[in-house]
């Protein structure tokens, strides 16, 4: 028995494992007693002492003892724990933001890391490539051919001054704003014309826009580039005695293409490349559809007036095929391997030449490098600015339907508008209106009271005519003859 009750005091006499108390947070610094003989003890500890609490700043140690607001030291644990948040509180604050700047750091580096591979994956558009990429858009305006040989020449122009300005440029997005004003302030100093200068810019603004997604832009370098303020120089209007000196003067095609010009005011352009399929002489009639408005695909209708009436008809139904001049419209026509209509200019020296034969000054006095009375030209340092071109003969149109009260719908039918609502308001005129406005270009002619004028070519088959004849006489006018 005693033996039992010997090794049950044994059992009875170990010691129980301490129950472990919780620790405190992470990041709240260690809490701890210091009794009267100043050695450390736990928190939890029994024994008397004051508390202290022990924790890091910047990586240095810092020990402080813990009193209330009265000054006295802190005996009690709640009392301790509680001022313990208290001092812990903003320096934990601070390490989160420490820690959350941090995270943002490696979240930048990665995000950049991961642009930095998709841009060598796909990288964005280099500036050699930047034309055949605006081409190829279908962002883009559906420029007409002329349009867009202006619009390389723009891109010609900045892509070599980037190159001799930046060797090191390659993508389109380096292009700044900076960039871009510095560029504006050269074409400033190139002395380019106002019109010439905002037609530029505006194509540059134009092709960041289309080009934005491809070159991946932050902005449009271009968008706050002012336009300049134009100074407007519009061709004059002729007098009915110039016209009649430059129809007189002119010879051959080149004084039909001043008729065209003169009597339909069609462009340049459009009365060099009329054809005989878009002249109806039984009817009266032009249909032509514009070159400048060539995209819409509408044509314009003009009435042929008795003078006019008379050079076309003087020419033999058998031979009104392809262009009515057919000289000027293979000079307009033409271009090289490049797609450059470089023989235009030989139409507009053969059309100054006249207005120069008739004493018509072409530029405004004092610009350009006119001729003086010996024929010496004389530099005047000023750009030229033309007073009078082929372009007048449509001006002088307009403003002599003008006088005689033609409404102005019917004017802007037969001129043509490249701006559809505009178009929208005449589009319901009709033949009678064009046919009578036609009869307004006269040039002081008699009144013909709706009779045609008969070529001399006819009449001279006319009074060949007998019963025998008649039929090959009748083929040769309306063009059958084999």
């Amino acid at each position: 028995m005693k033996e039992t009750s010997k090794t049950t005091d044994k059992k009875n006499s170990k010691k129980k494992p301490e129950e472990k108390k919780p620790r405190s947070k992470r990041g709240l610094g260690r809490l701890y007693k210091r009794n009267k003989d100043g050695k450390e003890c736990k928190a939890s500890s029994n024994a008397d002492g004051h508390f202290w609490l022990e924790y890091k700043v910047n990586g240095k140690r810092i020990r402080q003892r813990l009193h209330d607001d009265a000054g006295n030291p802190i005996t009690g644990i709640d009392p301790a724990k509680e001022l313990q948040a208290k001092i812990m509180a903003p320096i934990i604050a601070g390490d989160e933001v420490d820690k959350a700047k941090a995270v943002a750091a490696k979240v930048m580096t990665a995000e950049a890391k991961l642009a930095q591979a998709v841009e060598e994956a796909n990288p964005p558009l280099k500036i050699s490539e930047a034309w055949e990429a605006y081409l190829n858009s279908n962002e883009r305006p559906d420029s007409g051919e002329a349009t867009l040989l202006r619009y390389a020449g723009h891109w010609k122009r900045i892509r070599k001054w980037v190159e001799v300005k930046d060797s090191e440029v390659v993508f389109l997005r380096e292009i700044t704003s900076k960039t871009a004003q510095e560029y504006a302030t050269d074409l400033h100093r190139d002395n380019m014309s106002p019109n010439t200068y905002n037609k530029h810019i505006t194509f540059l603004k134009l092709l960041c826009r289309v080009l934005d997604e491809p070159a991946r832009f932050k902005e449009n370098p271009f968008e706050r580039i002012r336009r300049k303020q134009l100074k407007t120089n519009v061709r004059r209007e002729l007098s009915i005695a110039e016209l009649k000196a430059i129809l007189e003067k002119a010879e051959g095609e080149l004084q039909t293409l001043f008729m065209i010009g003169t009597f339909t005011g069609l462009r340049l352009g459009d009365c060099c490349t009329l054809k005989w399929g878009e002249v109806d002489l039984d009817r009266g009639l032009i249909h032509r559809i514009p070159n400048k408005t060539a995209k819409s695909g509408k044509p314009v209708v003009v009435g042929i007036p008795s003078a006019l009436y008379a050079k076309l008809a003087e020419i033999p139904k058998g031979k009104r095929k392809g262009y009515v001049v057919p000289k000027y419209a293979e000079l307009y026509i033409y271009k090289n391997e490049k797609g450059e209509p470089i023989r235009r200019p030989l139409i507009t020296r053969e059309i100054k030449r006249v207005f120069e034969d008739c004493e018509i000054k072409t530029q405004q006095e004092g610009t350009g490098k006119p001729k003086n009375e010996t024929g010496d030209t004389v530099d005047t340092g000023k750009r030229a600015v033309v007073d009078v071109s082929f372009h007048s003969l449509r001006h002088t149109w307009v403003s002599m339907q003008a006088e005689a009260g033609t409404p102005q719908a019917v004017v802007q039918s037969i001129i043509g508008h490249s701006n559809p609502a505009m178009t929208a308001h005449y589009t319901h005129i009709g033949e009678g209106a064009v046919l009578k406005a036609a009869e307004v270009i006269t040039l002081n002619e008699p009144e013909s009271k709706g009779d045609r004028i008969v070529p001399p070519w006819i009449k001279e088959l006319a009074k060949g005519m007998t019963a025998g004849n008649w039929e090959a006489i009748k083929a040769e006018l309306v063009g059958d003859k084999k």
